[in-house]
C-alpha cells in the first residue's frame, strides 16, 4: 500500500517538473504599444491590467496591500521576482525559480474574495509579466522597453539586460 502511494507521488512529481506555464484563467490582458513620439521612435510599451471586473476586485485589494508593503520598507513577492524599497528606490530581485502561489505576498481578503481564487490571479499575474518582460527583452533596442502593472510598477528594460524598477500611480 505504501510503495504505490511512493509510485503515484513519483508519477505527480515527474508530471510537475515538466510543466512551464501554470494554467489560470485570463484574469490579466497585455496591452502592447509602440511609441511615435519623436523623443522616442519605436519604443516598446507593455501595460498588464485586469481585464474582468471580478479581476479589478482582487486586483484592487493586491495593489492597495502591496502599496503599503512597500511603504513601511518591506519587500513584496510577485512569483519570479521580489521588490524591495531601499533609500535609492525600489529594485528588482529574482525570487522563485519554480513559480507557485507560495512565492507571491498575499493580501488579507475580506468579503466576497476566495483565496483560492486569489491564488489563480497571482499565477496569471506572473504569467502575464513573465511573458511582457520576455517580450521587451527582445524589443529594448535602440531604446529601452517599458512593462507597466496598472497602478503599481513600472519595469524599464534595458538592451543589457537591466531592469529598473519605479512607482506607477501612486506616491508613498
Amino acid at each position: 500500500m505504501g510503495m504505490r502511494y511512493l509510485i503515484a507521488g513519483m508519477v505527480l512529481l515527474i508530471g510537475l517538473a515538466g510543466a512551464e506555464q501554470v494554467t489560470t484563467h485570463d484574469f490579466f490582458r497585455i496591452t502592447q504599444t509602440v511609441s511615435r513620439s519623436a523623443a522616442t521612435p519605436g519604443a516598446w510599451r507593455y501595460t498588464i491590467a485586469p481585464r474582468t471586473a471580478e479581476a479589478r476586485r482582487y486586483w484592487n485589494v493586491i495593489v492597495d496591500s502591496w502599496r503599503r508593503t512597500l511603504t513601511i520598507g518591506l519587500g513584496v513577492k510577485l512569483g519570479a521576482f521580489e521588490v524591495v524599497s531601499t533609500e535609492k528606490g525600489l529594485h528588482l530581485f529574482p525570487y522563485c525559480q519554480q513559480v507557485h502561489p507560495g512565492c507571491f505576498t498575499k493580501p488579507p481578503l475580506s468579503g466576497d474574495l476566495q483565496g483560492w481564487k486569489l491564488e489563480l490571479v497571482l499565477l496569471d499575474l506572473h504569467n502575464n509579466l513573465d511573458a511582457a518582460l520576455a517580450d521587451a527583452k527582445k524589443h529594448a533596442k535602440p531604446y529601452p522597453a517599458t512593462v507597466t502593472l496598472s497602478r503599481f510598477l513600472r519595469l524599464t528594460v534595458h538592451h543589457d539586460g537591466r531592469i529598473e524598477v519605479a512607482r506607477s500611480g501612486w506616491k508613498p
